[in-house]
């Protein structure tokens, strides 16, 4: 089965509105299972990690950079979601509305991958968070329908976050984040809630 963090379609305005932060992509494949953990005690621990990390990102304000000292993102990621802030900004973009997080549950663990332990979990969530233009003009993109208008109203997203750990496991950062497209999302434990 293919890797949803290797198959990744971005849409300029999906990626600023749509994922929890203003950054992320949209995969096309269908989502991993979970393999094997090294021990279940080191995993459970680890999942408990990147909860912590899950809130701090969540507790930020989605409008301002994340700093060089934000020790819970990856230097990638960080860049990532700067530039989606910058986007926002060069385009005169705000944002409006709220992220509801609704489940949390654990995808892959591969202690052995290169570079070190990679963990990842699917976050399911229902999102009001829409884009308006300078005069108030609602600019959101629908994901979905690549050049259509977003459908008014809350919708249920899921997104797949990796973490990886710079000291093996002591702490965890942010990596990676994707947007599950809706034909997948039956496939994931989001869809079970």
């Amino acid at each position: 089965m293919t890797d949803l963090r290797d198959r990744a379609v971005v849409g300029v305005l999906c990626a600023a509105l749509l994922t929890l932060a203003g950054c992320g992509d949209e995969a096309s494949a269908p989502p991993p299972t979970s393999s094997s953990p090294s021990t279940a005690v080191d995993e459970e621990q680890a999942y408990a990690e990147v909860k912590k990390v899950d809130t701090k990102f969540r507790a930020h304000d989605q409008d301002e950079p994340l700093t060089a000292d934000t020790t819970w993102a990856s230097d990638a990621f960080r860049k990532q979601f700067n530039d989606d802030v910058a986007k926002r900004e060069e385009q005169g973009l705000t944002r409006k509305g709220s992220t509801k997080v609704t489940g949390i549950h654990p995808s892959e663990s591969k202690p052995e991958a290169p570079g070190g332990w990679d963990l990842s979990i699917f976050v399911c969530s229902t999102s009001t968070v829409r884009l308006y233009d300078k005069d108030g003009k609602d600019m959101t993109g629908d994901p979905s329908n690549p050049g259509q208008p977003l459908p008014p109203g809350p919708r249920d997203n899921v997104h797949l976050m990796s973490f990886t750990t710079p000291d093996d496991g002591k702490t965890w950062q942010l990596d990676k984040m994707h947007l599950i497209p809706n034909k997948y999302v039956e496939e994931t434990p989001c869809a079970k809630n």
